[in-house]
């Protein structure tokens, strides 16, 4: 992992601070990509947040976004068109109850069969 300070100029010459973060990818992404590299740019100072918790938090957020996109497809849920709002909303309001009760069975099994056990079943799924 690295890290350097970089400064982008916007249209109207305004001038962004921002941290553009190397990972090193062990092994290639869900998608195979070829690039072994990912690159994430934040405006968080680093006493916020280190480069590492950063990229933490960008894997996490990859993880809810495969949920949400992998949801559609296994409870065949998908909308022709979410060009409706309220059909947008439902969608999403239900792709959330999805997830709580998938975190709430997830937290049960874990407080029954232990934390490690469970875990190592996740990462053998993906």
């Amino acid at each position: 992992m690295f890290e350097q300070n970089i400064i982008l100029s916007a249209d109207d010459g305004q001038l962004l601070k921002l941290r553009r973060i190397k990972v090193c990818l062990k092994q290639p992404n869900r998608d195979r990509d070829k690039e072994m590299e990912i690159f994430i740019l934040t405006n968080l100072p680093s006493d916020a947040a280190n480069a590492l918790l950063i990229a933490q938090l960008y894997r996490k957020r990859w993880k809810l976004e495969t949920l949400f996109q992998g949801l559609p497809e296994n409870l065949c849920c998908q909308i022709n068109t979410l060009g409706y709002p309220k059909a947008a909303f439902f969608t999403f309001c239900i792709a959330l109850v999805a997830y709580n009760v998938l975190s709430a069975v997830k937290a049960a099994l874990r407080s029954v069969r232990g934390t490690e056990k469970i875990t190592h079943l996740e990462r053998a799924s993906n």
